[in-house]
């Protein structure tokens, strides 16, 4: 990784606190990625894709405080600015305060789809593929706090709007009339010390509407949890969780969502690695009409050479978004190079 050495941090970290900060030091890394997908639904046109982001950490020290750090992600698929960022400082026993801006640092954002794989989530780049996960804080402009207590990594994370909305400095906003506006907090506990072998981690929040007249603004809560197991070259793992939150207004118009997720992941040596990922996701349908399941399947393989990583996954898809008989499969082989 690339030093880009006396770029100075100190302004970012006086934004944060009143304190004098050392010049700090700015890195730089990045991966491009090309692709070739086939997908039964949609008609692809060319299958060929590609991309590439920069990535950009910095950090100085903040005297009396801390240390201050700066996170940034470009990617050439967002050129009007940063795909995520975090500023944050470190206060050492007294943990860490951030602000998030899609990174995913804090609170339940930490939990995301666990299962073991090789590659990517058995729904990556299906009809749906948000996967439809449980966690509902606005994973743009929140804060957050971070600690380790007794090998047990906590964190927690408050989001004012419920969007992914970036506002620019001295600058307000953020209302997504889509959904209402609202707030949300949660935390998670995370473990990988406790058992040898054993990582789990579970996390709740709430969310509150600023309007919930409209049937499909609801306050509600959310609960997720994981568990993967590693006994020799095989991981195992499964991710639960389920939320009371009413979203939307069109065919995914739920009272709720609860997901099972389930993955097996065997490394065949040092390079190659493939993996099995099951992720069934109910849609509790409001007002009339039977529940929906959503299933989606996976099967990755990955090679890695050095830095380099060739991948090739096939997922299916039932029911997507809570819709009966919308189905998709997808096969996607990928190159991507990191440096």
């Amino acid at each position: 990784m690339k030093k880009l050495t006396k770029i100075g941090v100190s302004a970012l970290a006086g934004s944060l606190v009143a304190a004098s900060a050392q010049a700090g030091e700015l890195s730089a890394g990045g991966t491009w990625e090309l692709t070739y997908k086939s997908d039964d639904k949609a008609n692809v046109g060319n299958p060929f894709g590609s991309k590439s982001a920069i990535t950009l950490s910095g950090s100085g020290d903040v005297d009396g405080f801390g240390t201050a750090a700066f996170f940034a992600v470009i990617n050439d698929n967002n050129p009007a600015g940063y795909l995520s960022h975090e500023i944050s400082i470190d206060m050492g026993d007294m943990g860490k305060f951030g602000f998030d801006q899609g990174v995913g640092t804090y609170g339940a954002s930490t939990i995301d789809d666990k299962s073991p794989t090789a590659w990517e989530e058995s729904w990556h780049n299906t009809a749906n593929s948000s996967g439809q996960l449980i966690h509902t804080g606005g994973s743009g402009g929140v804060l957050g706090y971070a600690n380790s207590f007794g090998g047990f990594d906590f964190s927690v994370e408050y989001a004012p709007s419920l969007t992914t909305a970036d506002n620019g400095d001295g600058a307000a906003g953020g209302d997504d009339t889509s959904i209402a506006n609202g707030s949300n907090i949660n935390f998670a506990i995370n473990n990988s010390s406790l058992i040898d072998g054993l990582t789990f981690g579970f996390g709740a929040g709430d969310t509150e509407y600023d309007d919930v007249t409209a049937a499909e603004n609801q306050d509600g809560s959310s609960v997720v949890g994981y568990a993967n197991y590693t006994m020799g070259s095989i991981t195992a793992g499964v991710t639960l969780s389920d939320s009371s939150n009413v979203r939307g207004t069109s065919s995914e118009n739920v009272g709720g969502r609860e997901v099972e997720a389930y993955g097996i992941a065997m490394a065949i040596n040092d390079s190659l690695s493939i993996s099995y990922n099951e992720h069934n996701t109910t849609f509790r349908k409001q007002g009339a009409g039977p529940d929906v399941e959503q299933e989606a399947t996976g099967i990755a393989i990955s090679y890695t050479m050095g830095g380099a990583t060739l991948a090739i996954q096939n997922n299916s898809m039932d029911n997507a978004a809570g819709t009966a008989a919308n189905n998709d499969e997808i096969t996607e082989v990928s190159l991507s190079m990191a440096f």
